[in-house]
């Protein structure tokens, strides 16, 4: 008798395998040089919507070169635990990161492992953790290292206030510490949080802390590039920031802004990856801390009020041509929900053939029988891209959408094991 556990990873292996058959995910680029916009797919040029450079700043010639220089000064890895040793370069970008964020940060590798970092250290076995159901996998991830260690983690319908407020007025009183985790952008439909909301609730509520990660919304959103979350709100005692430079900052690695300097330090001092893991790697380093720099240039805001514009005349198009997007929110992320995989990967195929690359999303990045079509727009995309794609979409949309659903022979999707996995990937 086969477990649950490897029923539902049975079910996602055969929706992912099917993608990899028809040729839509798990592709290998043919191009030797990258110019932004267009990669090459069996030996045909595409528009590449799969990017989330959103800035464009992964081809600015600034960042390449400090890349190449950090390189040739100091190698191409640096392997040492920063607890021990850190290249001066972290000085540096930490400083430009303060400025930008306005708190206490930390660097780390990736956005995942900074969750990894801070999140087992923040909270404790006395404390509450209600996560958003549409919270990024990563931000999951940490927190079976919390059930782990016997904190209880519960899942709040995604950015639903009323049922996160009645959940904190029947909980909160009983925790040390109530932790809301939840996405700024979220990276599959393009929506916000309500930032502004829930940090109506920590007024209400004393013992409220939130925890965002806004890899999304870092870099192209607010003032210097300070994201999303902390351009609705500052950054208070009760609150942390986490993201990622691999998106629009052009470069990899994360960081994690506190509002609270104790807290920064302990996570600092004794956060796992901070602390047994190697460093982002000089040629990463040198390019994260000219973005930083450039963020905090006069020559940000025009670049920023261009992605900006594009986002909102994408945002027109779509409701003049009443394509059924999932969210008109001012984010670079688009999702058109399509249905069964088979719909989805005969959607992309089309599009393939148009010229255009987008993501495939089905299950178990999304719900079962919610699939879709996802694209985010970038400054590498001109306007005529960017229409000669709506305009294919516009096409296809309704021939797919009247197509008969193929019946696929998946062994094991009974309704029990459906509504389990929604459950568990909420």
């Amino acid at each position: 008798m086969r477990s649950r556990h490897d029923r539902i990873l049975d079910l996602a292996e055969r929706r992912l395998s099917l993608g990899v058959e028809l040729g839509v995910i798990q592709r290998r680029i043919e191009d030797d040089r990258l110019d932004g916009a267009l990669i090459t797919i069996d030996g045909r040029k595409m528009v590449n919507f799969s990017s989330c450079a959103y800035l464009a700043l992964n081809r600015d010639a600034r960042l390449k070169k400090a890349a190449i220089d950090a390189t040739e000064r100091y190698g191409t890895n640096y392997s040492s635990s920063p607890t021990y040793t850190a290249l001066p370069l972290y000085d540096t970008l930490e400083e430009r990161l303060r400025l930008i964020t306005g708190g206490e940060v930390a660097i780390a590798q990736t956005t995942t492992l900074a969750h990894i970092a801070a999140l087992p250290i923040m909270v404790s076995p006395e404390d509450l953790v209600l996560a958003d159901a549409q919270t990024h996998d990563s931000v999951h991830l940490a927190t079976q290292n919390l059930k782990g260690a016997g904190v209880r983690v519960e899942t709040v319908p995604h950015n639903d206030i009323s049922a996160l407020e009645r959940r904190l007025a029947e909980m909160a009183v009983n925790f040390n510490r109530v932790w809301y985790l939840a996405d700024g952008v979220y990276s599959m439909h393009g929506d916000l949080a309500p930032v502004k909301q829930v940090a109506a609730l920590q007024d209400r509520f004393e013992n409220l802390y939130t925890y965002y990660d806004d890899a999304h919304g870092f870099g192209w959103q607010g003032e210097n590039g300070r994201g999303y979350v902390l351009s609705e709100v500052p950054l208070n005692e009760r609150m942390v920031m986490a993201a990622g430079f691999a998106k629009s900052f052009g470069s990899v690695g994360a960081v994690l802004a506190f509002g609270d300097p104790a807290i920064a330090r302990r996570v600092r001092l004794v956060g796992g990856p901070l602390t047994f893991s190697g460093p982002i790697p000089p040629p990463d380093l040198g390019a994260a801390t000219e973005s930083a720099g450039f963020h905090l240039s006069p020559e940000y805001g025009e670049r920023q009020a261009r992605l900006l514009a594009d986002i909102d005349w994408v945002r027109s198009e779509f409701v003049r041509r009443q394509l059924p997007v999932a969210s008109l929110a001012t984010s670079p992320i688009w999702f058109i929900r399509i249905g069964s995989p088979e719909r989805v990967a005969e959607m992309i195929l089309r599009l393939m053939a148009e010229g255009y690359y987008l993501n495939a999303a089905a299950f178990p990045a999304v719900a079962l029988g919610d699939g879709g079509i996802r694209f985010a727009q970038t400054l590498h995309n001109t306007r005529e891209q960017l229409t000669g794609l709506l305009d294919a979409i516009q096409h296809h949309l309704p021939q797919v959408a009247s197509e008969p659903d193929i019946v696929v022979d998946l062994r094991y999707e009974d309704e029990v094991l459906v509504s389990e996995a929604e459950s568990d990937t909420a």
